[in-house]
């Protein structure tokens, strides 16, 4: 597996859009929740209670979708080789 195998795999998987940041800036926690990033929504949703959780929640989107894009990559080449052993 090389890594630039890898990134390409990983940019094909990335499944955010380019309204990312709008959508966690005008649903916050729930936008998190809702795509399964749990970690991600608790914290937004604790923060919001201090009013910052508002401005950092766009800005976090586009990050936890890449992420999950890279994990979803390396699990994908890791059942390749699997495979071929």
């Amino acid at each position: 597996m090389k890594p630039f195998d890898l990134e390409l795999r990983a940019e094909a998987l990335d499944e955010s859009t380019g309204l990312s940041w709008l959508w966690a800036f005008l649903f916050g926690p729930f936008y998190y929740a809702v795509h399964s990033f749990w970690p991600r929504a608790l914290i937004i949703l604790l923060l919001d209670f201090l009013v910052i959780g508002f401005l950092i929640s766009p800005f976090m989107a586009y990050p936890a979708w890449k992420e999950r894009a890279r994990q979803r990559a390396e699990r994908e080449f890791m059942l390749m080789a699997a495979a071929r052993d």
